[in-house]
């Protein structure tokens, strides 16, 4: 199960639901599995990476693209 990749969509979403649809993904998923979130809602795009760095889990990469942006996480606790 290690590295499989669970995907979710907060698009069109506004704060702070991105960043409890995160959490509650990741609270299903088993350590080591990556999570991709992907949205559009700006704030947000600061709000998830500096709340997971708190969790402890780890940010694997953020994509900011102009209309929306992808957040990779790997799940570590």
């Amino acid at each position: 199960m290690e590295n499989e990749e669970v995907k979710i969509s907060t698009i069109g979403l506004n704060c702070p639901k991105p960043l409890i649809e995160t959490r509650k993904a990741l609270n299903k998923m088993q350590s080591g599995q990556i999570l991709i979130v992907e949205g559009d809602h700006r704030v947000s795009l600061k709000e998830i990476p500096q709340a997971i760095k708190d969790s402890g889990d780890k940010i694997l990469s953020v994509d900011d693209q102009d209309d929306k942006w992808v957040i990779k996480i790997k799940k570590v606790n």
